[in-house]
């Protein structure tokens, strides 16, 4: 079973991610702050990780610049209420798979996935 990371510092964003890819076979563990998820990867080594850009305390960006240090090249994609690309810069565009805009909806999250071999081959 693979397995997701799904960080939001709303519950509800968190809770939706679950049930809608736990119900296509994924592990699915939350975290509602960016400090969360790095105690959670301390025990639990995730296939992917959807991870909020905005959240208070560290920024999606910082949290993810420590999962890079501390854990490697987990495939990250970036949930946003606003879209990305005009702001990146070419760091921040190598460090994602993808980002998903607010509001999403389940074929949203599954083509994201499918764009990291081995992690979706359903059709």
């Amino acid at each position: 079973m693979k397995r997701i990371l799904a960080v939001d510092d709303e519950k509800e964003i968190t809770a939706i991610v679950k049930k809608l890819l736990s119900a296509e076979g994924f592990e699915v563990v939350t975290a509602n702050s960016g400090r969360e998820a790095l105690e959670i990867l301390e025990s639990f080594r995730p296939d992917f990780i959807f991870l909020d850009l905005f959240m208070p305390e560290m920024s999606g960006w910082d949290v993810l610049r420590e999962i890079r240090k501390r854990h490697g090249d987990i495939p990250v994609a970036m949930l946003t209420v606003h879209p990305l690309y005009e702001s990146m810069g070419r760091e921040e565009m190598n460090m994602v798979v993808d980002y998903i805009t607010k509001p999403f909806d389940k074929e949203d999250l599954i083509q994201t996935l499918r764009q990291v071999p081995g992690l979706y081959e359903r059709e």
